[in-house]
C-alpha cells in the first residue's frame, strides 16, 4: 500500500543522500521526527502514535525545535510544538 502526503515547498528540505548501498534520500533524525508530528497534525493516523522512540546518539532537540520555526502554517506550528514538548518530557523520565 502507498501513501501519499503533502507538506509545504518550504518545509521540504533536511534530508541528505544515504552513505551506503544504493541511492535515495534520507532524513536527518530531527527532521524525521518533526515531520511524522507534522503529518499527524492533518490526523494521518499512522503518525499519532509511537509506541518506541529510540533517539541516536547526537539526535538534538534544539536542532529539532528549529525545524519547527519552519513550519508555516501557525496553527500546525503551534500542534507539533506541543506533540515535540509531550516527547521531550517523556525522554527525560
Amino acid at each position: 500500500m502507498f501513501s501519499v502526503h503533502h507538506i509545504s515547498p518550504e518545509f521540504f528540505c533536511g534530508f541528505d543522500w544515504y552513505k551506503k548501498e544504493g541511492k535515495f534520500l534520507v532524513a536527518e533524525p530531527e527532521k524525521a521526527l518533526i515531520d511524522c508530528l507534522y503529518l499527524s497534525a492533518y490526523k494521518k493516523k499512522q503518525f499519532i502514535h509511537f509506541p518506541e522512540l529510540h533517539f541516536p546518539k547526537g539526535f538534538s532537540f534544539r536542532r529539532a525545535k528549529g525545524w519547527i520555526k519552519r513550519i508555516p502554517n501557525p496553527n500546525i506550528k503551534k500542534y507539533v510544538e506541543k506533540r515535540l514538548n509531550i516527547i521531550l518530557k517523556k525522554s527525560r523520565i
